[in-house]
């Protein structure tokens, strides 16, 4: 039952993936163009939010090692409701080292019972349940210990410089603790 529920929920909302590819799957395809438009509008977000913030590498390697610094990746998925492409830039998070890029996290979340008591109370009154998604949502945590990351492919800096992050990125183990 608590599977179904919960898939019936993922249905409703009508934001499934209906492909998922990497960025140079991406850059080959025939809507390359809206691809890399997406890239460049998150980039910027990330870019006005202040969550990259680009770094001499010399300057970087006095707070932490080299081995520290992540990788990135973009995670490209086509969704069908709203037609629209999305491209997330993500960070290589399980190579976060305790003590260095991160202390003790916790992320709050709900219990499923807490749900359906929550959609519960919603039915009695006859009130609408609404589900939306909000963007850049996990760029919003700080970090508390110095994070690096290698750039990621299409985002041009200078040599020798590495990007800062000032807040989450996805896949970091800060993301979820906002």
């Amino acid at each position: 039952m608590q599977d179904s529920f919960a898939l019936e929920l993922n249905s409703l909302d009508g934001l499934s993936s209906t492909l998922m590819m990497s960025y140079k799957e991406a850059m080959s395809s025939t809507q390359e163009d809206l691809w890399k438009q997406d890239i460049m509008e998150r980039l910027d977000s990330m870019t006005k939010q202040e969550v990259l913030i680009n770094t001499n590498l010399q300057e970087a390697l006095k707070e932490v090692p080299q081995e520290s610094i992540l990788s990135t990746k973009w995670v490209f998925a086509k969704k069908k409701k709203p037609k629209q492409y999305k491209g997330l830039l993500v960070a290589q998070g399980f190579r976060q080292i305790h003590g260095i890029n991160f202390d003790e996290r916790f992320a709050p979340t709900p219990k499923f019972s807490a749900l359906r008591m929550l959609f519960s109370i919603t039915c009695k009154p006859k009130w609408m349940v609404n589900i939306f998604e909000i963007k850049v949502a996990f760029l919003h945590s700080l970090i508390d210990k110095p994070v690096y990351l290698w750039p990621p492919k299409g985002m041009h800096i200078p040599q020798y410089h590495v990007l800062k992050l000032k807040e989450a990125l996805y896949f970091t183990k800060q993301a979820a603790c906002c």
